[in-house]
């Protein structure tokens, strides 16, 4: 003891003396004083330390033992009444040796401390003549925030407290741990320290804080994963890491993120935890636009998200396009959305996020066709940037026709553009409903549309994204027909997939694609948009009056198509049914040629009964062939020798329009095309073709150009003088605008 002592003033004097001699010195007075008083205190602090190790020891005895011994390596404590329980003879005479040494140091110490006392004001009066000379002595550092933690211990209990990235816990021992207490070792005012513990059986248990107990005690239940957080701090960090079953030590979490696992029965087995200067993070997620978005011709885009970050005060940016400016704050929006708050752990709380959500808005007017990159970065107030993201749009300014189809057993489906298919193929399964839309179209343009429904029939026509067909029904679409308005620069193409029959020809403004009256599902479909075209089709009309046909020679010479007569009704009063004499010879030869064929019966129908009894004639006589073109009724002035009185002399519009529309239907019911045929006159006066319009027209002008009806119609028969290779003499020729 002495030696030290005199160790101690021997370096005191030395550094006076340096002192005087001007050498500059950092003299660390308060080490030297610490040396001092260092061997002073050692019998004092071991007194403290044994008093440590009594009061832990006196927890693990039980208080049913009647001794209530005491270990020798105990301090004595004079206010303790235990030591009169004392039975160990040698123990006492040990702690009165003890005694005895301890007041006989602190008579010498006394005196000691008063030369002490004398010397260390003489140092403290030189250090202040060196600061006044210049020379700065080293201060007292502020303590530096610190952590500490402990944990309990399956089969081991509560372990002693373990700091600043020491382990607390056990490893390679198979132990779990079940409880935890933290606390912040010199603590920034209003700062705190937060944690919760996912626990077996139990689940996240409420967050605890500042030393509370997290975990349970005495139930045998693991920790399974852990969050641990500072609130309130730009400044520092938490960071942890946990050591699992089966798997070790896990990476490094910090300030809330999850360290361990969830539902997999793994027990935490250690831990470590640290404080360090603050690890910036964010998290930035875009609700709209997504990536790979197409906008068709917006004016405005809107970005929609929300930002969390462990820092306060943070802010988005956004670029657009490679752009070094970014977008004026002023357009952006912050929000308040407790459901992230809710939700999203590891980036701070409502205190740093106050407002995560965020919109922007885009001026896109002068944005032009193609892909554009929008760059979104999470930045503090200073503009660091803490995370950035990018996503890619679509800007389209073309016309577009879009179109989705409600489809048996799977509901909507997306839309489509442009072609592409929409509906199933090999699946067997019905269309049963259809949207249909422009876009980027003028905005008087309108694509209209209208669907043969099952046990319906027609509807009316649907426009500009209207539901034609039937939702929860059951009843498949079975034809189509779709054309445009106020579009005359475009022409509309669509084609159908057919049950049984699979893909149709492409059809074009208002042709009928898919069948009627054969009870076959529309399966899919296919529309497109065009340049406007007028497509013609070259075709003949014959009967036994053009003789023998050479039908090869007619296909060759670039004929389309054919009409061939099937029939007629007589003149006469009788009314009897004739069949062309050249119909079956013409149907089996142009069909074996390769000419798609169609067939006319010239009507003499004077009532309903009659105007139906035709049409089944008619179909009597076709059951045995296909058709590729309408069947078509032939509605014109009879060709009867002088004197005589056609039949349907005395018919009146009405009625004859009304025998027409029965003869259609029939034709229609048996899943044919049906079409009407008259020339220009009586299309205008001799019948009502507003009442038939739901029907083709094929209409009879001999002249140049146009034939010069105001109507609609799909074929023009505009001569009865033609020729052709095949044919002797004159042919009537036809133009067809339709693809049948």
């Amino acid at each position: 003891m002495k030696i030290n002592k005199i160790v101690a003033i021997f370096t005191l004097v030395i550094l006076v003396t340096n002192i005087i001699s001007t050498s500059i010195y950092v003299v660390e007075a308060e080490d030297i004083q610490n040396d001092i008083d260092k061997d002073i205190n050692t019998i004092s602090e071991n007194n403290i330390e044994n008093e440590l190790a009594r009061e832990e020891s006196e927890d693990d005895i039980s208080n049913e033992t009647s001794e209530n011994t005491i270990k020798d390596e105990n301090t004595v404590d004079n206010n303790t009444e235990e030591n009169t329980n004392k039975t160990n003879n040698d123990i006492e005479k040990d702690k009165k040796e003890e005694t005895d040494e301890i007041e006989n140091t602190e008579e010498i110490e006394k005196t000691e401390n008063s030369e002490e006392t004398k010397e260390t004001e003489e140092i403290e009066e030189k250090q202040d003549d060196v600061q006044e000379d210049g020379i700065m002595l080293l201060s007292e550092e502020p303590k530096e925030l610190g952590i500490s933690y402990r944990t309990h211990v399956q089969n081991v209990g509560w372990q002693k407290y373990s700091k600043d990235g020491e382990m607390s816990g056990t490893s390679g021992r198979s132990l779990r741990l079940e409880g935890l207490n933290i606390k912040l070792e010199n603590p920034i005012s209003g700062l705190k320290i937060k944690y919760q513990v996912h626990i077996e059986n139990v689940g996240w248990q409420g967050w605890k804080q500042d030393g509370e107990m997290a975990g349970t005690q005495g139930k045998s239940l693991r920790l399974e994963a852990m969050k641990i957080k500072l609130e309130s701090s730009d400044e520092y960090s938490v960071m942890y890491r946990v050591h699992v079953q089966n798997i070790g030590w896990q990476d490094w979490k910090t300030d809330g993120e999850i360290a361990g696992t969830e539902g997999k029965s793994l027990r935490l087995e250690a831990i470590q935890i640290k404080i360090v200067p603050k690890v910036k993070k964010g998290m930035i997620h875009l609700q709209t636009p997504v990536n790979g978005y197409t906008y068709y011709s917006p004016t405005t885009i809107k970005i929609v998200g929300w930002k969390m970050s462990n820092v306060s005060n943070t802010k988005i940016q956004a670029y657009i396009d490679g752009s070094t400016t970014p977008i004026d704050q002023s357009l952006i929006t912050y929000k308040q959305r407790s459901d992230v708050i809710a939700t999203i752990n590891g980036y701070g709380t409502i205190i740093e996020n106050p407002n995560p959500g965020f919109e922007i808005s885009v001026d896109a007017t002068n944005m032009s066709s193609g892909t554009h990159t929008i760059k979104i970065q999470l930045c503090t107030s200073t503009n660091e940037k803490i995370q950035e993201m990018t996503t890619k749009i679509n800007i389209d300014r073309a016309l577009h026709v879009q179109y989705k189809s409600h489809v048996q057993n799977v509901g909507w489906q997306s839309y489509v553009l442009d072609g592409n298919i929409s509906g199933t193929q090999g699946r067997a399964l019905r269309v049963e409903a259809m949207n249909i839309k422009l876009i980027n179209a003028p905005s008087n343009a309108k694509i209209i549309y209208r669907a043969h429904v099952q046990n319906v029939g027609w509807q009316n026509w649907k426009q500009n994204g209207e539901l034609t067909g039937t939702e929860r029904k059951s009843l498949r679409i079975e034809a189509l027909q779709i054309k445009l308005e106020n579009m005359d620069n475009y022409t509309v193409e669509y084609q159908v997939h057919i049950q049984d029959k699979g893909w149709s020809g492409w059809y074009i403004d208002g042709e009928t694609a898919g069948t009627i009256g054969q009870a076959k599902r529309i399966e899919a479909v296919r529309i497109r948009l065009v340049p406007k075209y007028k497509r013609q089709y070259n075709g003949i009309d014959v009967s036994q009056f053009n003789g023998s046909i050479n039908w090869g020679f007619v296909k060759r010479t670039g004929i389309d198509f054919a009409f061939i007569r099937v029939g007629y009704r007589g003149y006469g009063q009788a009314g009897n049914f004739k069949e062309d004499d050249n119909f079956r010879t013409n149907i089996q030869a142009a069909k074996q040629a390769g000419v798609p064929v169609g067939v006319y019966f010239v009507t003499q129908a004077i009532t309903p009964a009659e105007a139906i009894e035709e049409a089944h004639w008619v179909l009597d006589k076709i059951k045995e062939y296909s058709l590729d073109y309408p069947i078509a009724i032939d509605i014109e002035a009879a060709n009867v020798a002088p004197g005589d009185v056609p039949r349907t002399q005395n018919l009146d519009t009405n009625t004859r329009t009304y025998l027409a529309k029965l003869f259609c239907q029939t034709i229609q019911s048996a899943g044919y095309t049906p079409i009407i045929y008259a020339n220009v006159d009586w299309a205008t006066n001799k019948l009502n073709m507003s009442q038939l319009s739901e029907y083709d027209t094929w209409i009879a002008s001999y002249r140049s150009g146009n034939p010069g009806y105001s109507g609609k119609y799909s074929i023009w028969q505009y001569t009865s003088k033609g020729t052709i290779n095949g044919i002797l003499g004159n042919v009537d020729l036809n133009i067809s605008y339709k693809k049948y």
